[in-house]
């Protein structure tokens, strides 16, 4: 039995040994001057205004299957792109964590990014988000009790929180953006497929 074990310990740790030689600070990924967090997790900064971000979106959903269990892929909406006040971006950051807590963030965060990027369509104000909640299973009701709801509240004020961390350190330019454990930031644009990429974040997780 302990044999048996040992052999699937190094099997599994094939893969990150294999790449660990390949992936270089300074090139696939960043060292940040930031503390690890205590327990493994990869985090996304996105936008939904955020033509890159739509793109990426099925990455993003890879990204977060293939996670090993218990460690939380976090997605968390900025609110500082340029052409958008910070008010109508902190309203669709609102409309992903109502959507959370009634467990339909992955059917919302389609419709909306399907919203803005398929059908072209803008928010006026948070009635029109609630619509859209509402055609994708979040009733008037619940948004109206989520959004004043303290996780709401205290979720939006996290998101607003780290952004802010990351942008002073300049480790947060731009969106897509992926850290792994707090302290290592994903440079995409060096890697040349999902599977590197996934190897990548392995490797990150056990660094």
């Amino acid at each position: 039995m302990i044999k048996k074990l040992k052999l699937g310990l190094l099997i599994l740790c094939m893969p990150v040994m294999a790449f660990a030689s390949q992936f270089q600070n300074g090139e696939q990924y960043t060292e940040l001057q930031t503390e690890k967090t205590q327990k493994p997790q990869v985090i996304e900064f996105f936008s939904y205004f955020c033509g890159h971000c739509y793109k990426m979106e099925p990455i993003a959903k890879s990204i977060e299957n293939s996670l090993p269990e218990g460690v939380p892929f976090i997605k968390s909406h900025v609110n500082f792109l340029r052409g958008k006040s910070p008010a109508a971006q902190s309203n669709l950051s609102y409309a992903y964590l109502i959507a959370k807590q009634q467990a339909k963030e992955h059917q919302v965060s389609d419709a909306i990014f399907n919203y803005i990027h398929r059908q072209k369509a803008t928010f006026s104000d948070m009635k029109d988000v609630s619509k859209l909640l509402a055609v994708n299973g979040v009733s008037q009701e619940s948004f109206d009790s989520l959004l004043s709801s303290m996780p709401v509240i205290l979720g939006e004020k996290e998101m607003v929180e780290v952004q802010d961390k990351y942008s002073k350190i300049g480790a947060l330019t731009g969106v897509p953006t992926f850290i792994v454990n707090g302290k290592y930031k994903i440079n995409v644009n060096k890697l040349k497929s999902q599977a590197e990429l996934d190897s990548l974040i392995t490797f990150l997780l056990n660094k």
